[in-house]
């Protein structure tokens, strides 16, 4: 192939400024410091929708990272999370993957990359839903390009048809990695390819039929589910309004069910006068929260807007919950960690 050191130096660059403006330097130290996977943001609800595992190593000492894809759920994983939440997630992940790989190539003096296994099984129509699908695509590509190549192989388990294997994997593996795809089907076509690669003990035993992790296999528990539920007809708007005591604090949060649809938060004082909460130029598809402590008596007004709409009508869960919260030494962000 054609060597481009000027476009690589420009992406080098791209890359080193990316890290600086999203703070992946400490977050790298976090890690460095022994922080748990389980400490990474959003980890419990992620790892439900969007399921990660990570294993052993294989026979040349690449670990084992594998991807539960056919268990990825991008319609409720947008309703459970923000996208930024998502995104800091994925950072998460990609450097504590990149650290890993570090230290035994330091350690060893060999340059090391993962074993990367995508297991397709549960794969389903709602893996090609565009709305969410494309949102979730959005987040990894701009994480992902700005990682170096950490794959050495990777097995695609448990493959359908070959058209749906094509539209998902351009959604969940980088281009660049294409070349290094293995396809397989049942467990019968895949077994003795993994065995090759690595000890079984070295996988995840539901690559072999045995159960999936604990907290994957369970359908109940969505707090979201219990949220009040508005529908805004088409060419209409609706307001919530939510009273908010002087000093209290309250975690909002609002989410389509499907499509998209305006929406801005004010806070309404004794004077009448609205101050903004949450504003965007843009329709809201996904999940959306945060958190305003009132500084006196009034009330949280939610609008929601789909007179753009002439056909369709829009329905959108939200929550407010009122707590003894200060805001002065913690970020809505951390209240809603």
């Amino acid at each position: 192939s054609v060597r481009q050191p000027e476009a690589a130096a420009e992406a080098f660059e791209q890359m080193l400024t990316w890290r600086k403006e999203n703070g992946i330097n400490e977050i790298r130290q976090k890690l460095m410091n022994g922080l748990n996977p389980s400490e990474f943001p959003r980890y419990e609800t992620v790892r439900r929708f969007y399921p990660l595992l990570k294993c052993g190593k294989d026979k040349h000492g690449c670990p084992i990272l594998i991807t539960l894809t056919g268990l990825i759920d991008p319609a409720k994983l947008v309703k459970a999370v923000t996208l930024e939440e998502m995104r800091l997630y994925i950072i998460y992940e990609m450097e504590s993957k990149f650290i890993k790989l570090c230290q035994l190539t330091a350690e060893t003096g060999i340059f090391y990359r993962a074993l990367e296994v995508h297991d397709l099984k549960g794969l389903g129509m709602h893996h090609l839903a565009t709305g969410p699908v494309g949102l979730l695509r959005k987040v990894v590509k701009e994480v992902s390009a700005n990682y170096v190549e950490i794959s050495d192989k990777v097995f695609i388990l448990n493959c359908p048809f070959a058209s749906v294997v094509r539209t998902v994997l351009r959604q969940v593996v980088p281009a660049r990695s294409q070349h290094k795809l293995a396809v397989h089907g049942t467990i019968e076509d895949y077994e003795s390819v993994l065995l090759e690669r690595a000890e079984r003990a070295e996988y995840h035993a539901c690559l072999f039929g045995g159960e999936l992790p604990e907290g994957l296999n369970t359908e109940d528990g969505d707090q979201m589910d219990k949220w009040p539920r508005i529908t805004i007809p088409a060419r209409d708007k609706k307001v919530v309004e939510e009273a908010v005591e002087k000093g209290k604090t309250v975690l909002w949060n609002v989410c389509p069910e499907a499509l998209d649809v305006g929406c801005t938060i004010h806070f309404v004082g004794a004077n009448g006068k609205p101050s903004p909460v949450f504003e965007t130029t843009e329709r809201i598809a996904s999940l959306q929260r945060g958190s305003f402590q009132a500084e006196e008596d009034g009330k949280l007004v939610l609008s929601l807007d789909n007179s753009f709409s002439y056909l369709k009508q829009k329905v959108v869960m939200y929550d407010f919950e009122v707590v003894n919260v200060q805001l002065s030494t913690q970020s809505s962000e951390d209240l809603t960690a």
